[in-house]
């Protein structure tokens, strides 16, 4: 019996791990060491599936545990109006192929890792679990990438897996993020602690060795949210005791790499200099792009050029994948304003639920409502500026979890809550016995 019990409970908790593997699957599965699997079967349609037979597993076991916060509901009803933007797009582009290929991506892919985060990631340990996932999957990136490290005054870009320096720089982000901003500040055991703060500094010597301005920028931005966050108690400012020892710690870490950063982050200090002095190639292509898409926005302000109507547009060609890579620019040109209002809608009412539970939270609640609103900052800054509305899955998946904040509140709050702080697996297994 308590085989079978440890055997369930291995599978359940699988889950968060399928999710984040499906994630960020484009980011390793071109990997050559994975190309017997890749071969067979696409990894992230691999995961996909897997993560879904675990909701439906879970939902046989346990078919009333499911309950969805009324927040992500609102959510819900955006996104589907959305897809139906990209759907009705399909009928006025001239991309047939490409805009059918990208709807279904939307629709498919991008839906499940929005309705994913209500369905598979629902309560706190939960959301520790999918954390540490993506912190792991961060870390053998970043382990991957310093073992490729071009050297000292080099300028090269450094990639990871088999992934692009983007992607590198992307997943080093979400990772230090999940590290510094949530599992730290709620961790209790030493050693875990130790592990995290090896795992953050090989994630931030990854995400600035990569090369990529755009995910580093954002980065920076969502850690001084991060501070900003943490400052309470107006008039009497208060700043918790863990934001100031990292604030401590990133100000040693800026003036290391002000030292000697130039030497070791040698690609990332040279394109910086590009893009402040002459903009280079790689920013003048965007500024193009962005002009491009303000002129379809602008033929068609509402319903837009059809969906991958920007690709044709641009290139000439139905076959060749292109977006301005600026979430709201492709939604303008394609969607037109439609779908323009339908996205803005879906992210300003998740930082709006998210922005409501942090004033009214206790520690671990709080801790973890800032995480999830400096991840979604991240998330956010980087579809402004790379990437299609595709690649960029991660912001709805971060969308999803704002939105369903107050469940994470409740099950902090929830009877026993604080003895499974610890971690001890008999404090899960009490929690789990409370919500059957």
């Amino acid at each position: 019996m308590k085989r079978k019990i440890r055997r369930l409970s291995i599978i359940d908790n699988a889950r968060e791990w399928l999710f984040a593997l499906f994630l960020f699957a484009g980011y390793y599965k071109a990997d050559p060491r994975l190309a017997f699997i890749q071969t067979h079967i696409d990894l992230t349609l691999l995961f996909l599936i897997l993560s879904f037979l675990m909701f439906l597993y879970r939902l046989l076991r346990k078919p009333f545990a499911q309950r969805v916060p009324i927040g992500f509901v609102k959510e819900a009803a955006f996104f589907l109006l959305l897809a139906a933007c990209f759907l009705g797009g399909l009928l006025i582009t001239q991309s047939k192929g490409y805009g059918l290929d990208k709807t279904l991506r939307f629709i498919v892919l991008t839906g499940w890792a929005f309705f994913g985060t209500a369905f598979l990631i629902t309560d706190y340990l939960s959301l520790r679990r999918f954390s540490w996932a993506v912190v792991i999957i961060s870390t053998m990136m970043a382990i991957d990438a310093l073992s490729n490290y071009p050297g000292v005054g080099r300028v090269s870009f450094v990639t990871a897996l088999g992934s692009n320096y983007i992607a590198l720089a992307r997943a080093g982000g979400f990772g230090l993020l999940a590290t510094l901003a949530f599992l730290l500040p709620t961790e209790r055991r030493p050693l875990a602690k130790l592990c995290l703060w090896v795992m953050a500094i090989l994630q931030t010597l990854a995400t600035l060795s990569a090369g990529a301005r755009g995910p580093v920028l954002a980065l920076g931005v969502s850690l001084l949210c991060f501070f900003a966050l943490s400052v309470r108690g107006f008039p009497h400012l208060r700043v918790d005791r863990f934001s100031w020892r990292l604030g401590v710690v990133l100000f040693i870490a800026l003036v290391f790499i002000g030292t000697v950063g130039q030497e070791i982050f040698s690609t990332l200090f040279f394109r910086t200099q590009v893009l402040m002095t002459h903009l280079g190639e790689s920013a003048l292509t965007r500024l193009h792009l962005y002009e491009e898409a303000f002129r379809l926005w602008a033929s068609s302000p509402v319903w837009g050029v059809g969906t991958g109507g920007f690709a044709m547009a641009v290139t000439g060609s139905a076959l060749v994948r292109a977006y301005p890579h600026n979430i709201i620019l492709e939604l303008g040109a394609e969607t037109g304003l439609l779908g323009v209002l339908f996205f803005v809608a879906m992210v300003w009412m998740a930082f709006s639920i998210g922005f409501a539970a942090l004033r009214n939270s206790g520690r671990f609640a709080r801790a973890t409502v800032r995480y999830l609103l400096v991840a979604g900052c991240f998330a956010l800054l980087n579809a402004m500026v790379s990437g299609d509305i595709n690649d960029n899955r991660m912001l709805f998946t971060l969308v999803g979890l704002l939105s369903c904040t107050p469940r994470f509140q409740a099950s902090i709050a929830a009877k026993g809550i604080v003895g499974q702080l610890r971690h001890s697996s008999s404090a899960t297994n009490r929690l789990k016995e409370a919500q059957v």
